[in-house]
């Protein structure tokens, strides 16, 4: 009887330590929560894009409802690229002509994929620690509060819809992998909607044929095969019925040249965002991979092996750092779940493993303070966005042609974009396109009005290759035959009119 206290004061002991990281966690969940809150506030209010690429989505997604076409030849106008498949521009031009705005419709998509993504994570990291729900809850609120995750789960891109579809084939090979179930057609199909949303999205399928080979190597040659088969026959009939626009667009012209410096500032992003998960899923990977873990460790190592090889490109973003996060995030959860962490930690046990609750708070930590950044300079951008599209307006109102490195203008003011100046010198400079007709027409002053992000006759040589310009044999153009008739001193734009123009 005397034995059986202090047995039970551990217990007592044990349970109070469990009710104060609870009590933790759902502090966390909040502050997840409003993250998530502010960020789908923000993506209903502002009417002006995200990023770039936001912009290029939209106009070729009004394009698409408009007038049906949606994957263009290179050496004609419009001169900009359907960089993706079409899953997402399909759905984005159907609200469009719903009613929605273009930008809106786009952000609903990628917020509904993120909640999406977020209850996927949940289901694997319940699969695969056998029903821990205190790693499928730490493993949820990793996803939920990655600033990373949340910033792109807002943005009208593909990313988030393409990593959901990826996600949700992987869990279904998954159900066939630890329960058994007959799910391998599922995984195919979700695979190949990941596939037909963002072309590379091949991670997936990789290591779903990786992990059949070494268990059912015929399994494996059939998977494989037949979604290799099925895919080729939905990408070369299009093709040919589009006379070789679908490649030349989502193959071709995307094999921008790679930069160094561009994969420095994705690696110290990632340190930055998600080095303490590195050092958690790091921790645990051996007993990990021995509690049955295997299969999100080969995952993530070909994620990661992707996005070496992908990233390194001009004019990419941190959106191709999102499939090896997640992933990084269930690698994490999995190894909580091996080191028995919440069971020692509860336990007030004195090991190692319990330091564990220091990257874990540091992740959390800089995630919320970065996502709080990240809403507070889109509330900022979208400000000064909505003062320079009033600017801009009088000037686009003509109803001429109007060339312009702004993207957003182009689809906020005339929605269309005959000339996405950033991917059309970057071919140009390649020599994938003949840049004789928009030469002539700048030459010949056929646009009515001309907007840039510099200076023609003061240019910056130090300015960086990714700026949205035109070839210097251009730029040239725009200075013999057009004048500056207004400078937009924030955010630097630049309003160009034919020599002559009359402003009455």
């Amino acid at each position: 009887m005397i034995a059986a206290v202090p047995a039970e004061l551990n217990s007592s002991k044990s349970r109070q330590t469990e009710a104060w990281f609870r009590r933790i966690l759902i502090l966390f969940s909040i502050a997840a929560g409003l993250g998530i809150v502010c960020h789908f506030g923000m993506l209903l209010w502002a009417e002006n894009s995200f990023t770039g690429p936001e912009c290029v989505v939209a106009a070729n997604s009004m394009m698409l409802a408009r007038d049906g076409t949606l994957y263009y030849d290179l050496n004609h106008y419009p001169y900009t690229v359907s960089a993706y498949t079409p899953v997402f521009y399909l759905l984005q031009a159907g609200l469009y002509k719903l009613g929605l705005p273009a930008y809106t419709a786009g952000r609903l998509i990628s917020f509904l994929a993120m909640l999406g993504i977020f209850v996927v994570i949940w289901r694997l990291v319940v699969l695969y620690t056998g029903g821990d729900y205190y790693c499928a809850w730490m493993g949820t609120l990793l996803a939920a509060s990655s600033a990373l995750l949340l910033s792109w789960g807002t943005v009208g891109q593909v990313d988030s819809l393409a990593e959901l579809f990826a996600l949700a084939a992987f869990y279904q090979y998954s159900r066939y992998a630890v329960r058994g179930e007959k799910t391998l057609l599922w995984a195919a199909g979700f695979a190949l909607l990941a596939f037909f949303t963002k072309q590379t999205m091949l991670a997936c399928p990789a290591s779903i044929f990786v992990l059949l080979w070494f268990h059912r190597r015929r399994t494996a040659i059939q998977f494989g095969a037949g979604l290799a088969a099925l895919a080729a026959v939905l990408v070369l009939s299009p093709n040919a019925a589009m006379h070789g626009r679908f490649i030349s667009n989502t193959v071709f012209a995307n094999l921008q040249p790679y930069s160094f410096e561009k994969m420095l500032q994705h690696l110290r992003f990632a340190l930055l965002s998600a080095g303490p998960l590195m050092l958690v899923a790091a921790a645990g990977v051996r007993p990990a991979i021995r509690a049955g873990g295997r299969a999100l460790f080969v995952y993530l190592g070909l994620a990661v092996a992707e996005f070496v090889i992908i990233a390194p490109k001009i004019g990419s973003d941190l959106n191709y750092q999102i499939e090896s996060t997640i992933l990084l995030i269930l690698c994490a959860s999995m190894a909580l779940h091996s080191l028995d962490f919440f069971r020692l930690s509860f336990n007030n046990c004195r090991t190692w493993i319990t330091l564990l609750q220091l990257p874990l708070a540091v992740f959390l930590v800089v995630n919320c303070r970065i996502t709080l950044q990240d809403v507070i300079v889109r509330f900022s951008g979208e400000q000064l966005a909505r003062s320079e599209i009033a600017k801009l307006r009088p000037w686009l109102s003509d109803g001429g042609r109007v060339l312009s490195a702004d993207y957003n203008a182009l689809v906020r003011l005339r929605g269309r974009m005959d000339v996405e100046t950033l991917i059309y010198k970057l071919l140009v400079d390649a020599r994938l396109i003949n840049p004789e007709p928009v030469r002539r027409d700048i030459a010949s002053a056929s646009f009515s009005t001309i907007v840039l992000l510099e200076d023609v006759n003061h240019r910056d040589p130090a300015a960086s290759v990714e700026i949205s310009t035109l070839p210097t044999a251009q730029i040239e153009d725009v200075r013999r035959h057009y004048t500056l008739v207004e400078q937009i001193p924030a955010p630097g734009i630049y309003i160009y009119k034919p020599l002559g123009w009359d402003a009455k």
